[in-house]
C-alpha cells in the first residue's frame, strides 16, 4: 500500500531511487548538514531569536544535537507537550486506531509524537526541505519505523490523484495544522480562515479530509472566527453535526485552538469538559475568546500544563 510513500528509517536513500532531480535538490543540504541546530550556536536571524530561547519546547532533543530545523520551521513546529496531549487526547478517543495522517507535517513535531503511539503514521508536505527535516527528527526520538512520508501540495486535485492508495489505508484520523501564515497571522483582530488559512479555506480543507476520514482535528490560531467553524460545519457535515472547540494554553499563554469532528471526538468527555455545538451559537457569542474556563459554557480552556 501507499508506493507514493517513503518510509522515514531511509528517506534520502529512496527519494534518490525514486526522484533524482528531488534528491539532488537535497544534496548539498544533506551533504552540509544545512539544517542541523547547533545548540552551541544561537540563531543568526534576529526575527527568530524568541522562538531560539525556547527551543525545548518545541522539540526536548534539541539540545543534543539532532533536530533539523529550517528557518520556517521555528514558528510553525507546534510546541512537544501539545503534541503529546494531542496524541493522547486521540489514543483516548480512539483506542484501537492504527493509522493517524499529519498533512502539513512540516518539521514532524505532531507526526513523531503520533508515531509514538500509533503503529502507522503519514506525514504529507509540499515542501521537501521539511520532510527531510522530518525524516531526520524522527531518528533523533527513535520512531521513524512508524513513519511513512509523502511530497505533495495538498488539494483536491492531490485526492483525485491519491485516491486508490488514501483508500486503501484505512486511515482512522486526519490532523492538520494547516500554515497560518507566519507570525503575522497575530496582527488581525479575527483571523479569517476562509481566506487566511494557506493553501485553501477552512470549507474546502474540510471537504478534502472528510474523503479520508470521519475524524478530523485541525489546529488553528487563536484568533480564528467560530463563526467560520460553524458554518465550514453546518457546510460540510450538516447542520446536526458537533464540533469541540478546545482552546489551548502553555505556561499561561493561549497557543491556538483545537476544532474537533468526529462522533468518538464528541463523545469522549473528560472531567469540566464542554462540547460545543456550533450548530446553535450565533454571532457575536461566537467570537468570545474566553480568558477563563467560567467565561463561557460552549467552549472549554484547556491549559496543557494542568
Amino acid at each position: 500500500m501507499g508506493k507514493k510513500l517513503i518510509h522515514a528509517s531511509h528517506f534520502t536513500t529512496s527519494l534518490a531511487k525514486r526522484s533524482p532531480k528531488r534528491y539532488n535538490r537535497l544534496k548539498a543540504i544533506i551533504d552540509n548538514d544545512t539544517f542541523k541546530i547547533n545548540p552551541k550556536n544561537p540563531l543568526k536571524e534576529k526575527r527568530l531569536w524568541k522562538y531560539w530561547k525556547n527551543r525545548k519546547t518545541l522539540f526536548s532533543q534539541i539540545n543534543n544535537g539532532k533536530i533539523y530545523m529550517t528557518s520556517e520551521l521555528w514558528f510553525s513546529v507546534t510546541p512537544e507537550i501539545i503534541a503529546q496531549f494531542l496524541t493522547q487526547f486521540i489514543k483516548s478517543c480512539l483506542p484501537n486506531a492504527k493509522c493517524v495522517m499529519d498533512v502539513f507535517c512540516g518539521g514532524g513535531g505532531n507526526s513523531i509524537q503520533f508515531a509514538k503511539e500509533f503503529s502507522r503514521v503519514i506525514g504529507v508536505d509540499n515542501n521537501l526541505d521539511h520532510l527531510y527535516c522530518t525524516a531526520m527528527n524522527s531518528h533523533a526520538y527513535k520512531v521513524e519505523d512508524n513513519l511513512w512520508l509523502r511530497y505533495g501540495s495538498w488539494s483536491t486535485k492531490f485526492i483525485r490523484e491519491n485516491e486508490s492508495w488514501l483508500h486503501k489505508e484505512h486511515i482512522d484520523c486526519v490532523f492538520a495544522s494547516p500554515p497560518w501564515g507566519g507570525p503575522e497571522y497575530l496582527h488581525a483582530d479575527t483571523y479569517d480562515l476562509e481566506t487566511m488559512l494557506i493553501p485553501m479555506g477552512i470549507t474546502p480543507l474540510l471537504r478534502t479530509f472528510k474523503q479520508i476520514s470521519s475524524n478530523i482535528i485541525l489546529f488553528l490560531p487563536r484568533n480564528s472566527s467560530l463563526t467560520q467553524v460553524s458554518q465550514a460545519t453546518r457546510e460540510v457535515f450538516g447542520i446536526q453535526e458537533k464540533c469541540k472547540v478546545l482552546y489551548v494554553k502553555q505556561n499561561g499563554y493561549m497557543k491556538g485552538i483545537l476544532c474537533i469532528w468526529g462522533q468518538p471526538f464528541i463523545n469522549y468527555q473528560t472531567e469540566g469538559e464542554n462540547v460545543v455545538d456550533l450548530s446553535d451559537i450565533e454571532g457575536d457569542e461566537l467570537e468570545k475568546t474566553p480568558n477563563t474556563k467560567e467565561s463561557t459554557s460552549n467552549i472549554d480552556l484547556y491549559d496543557i500544563n494542568g
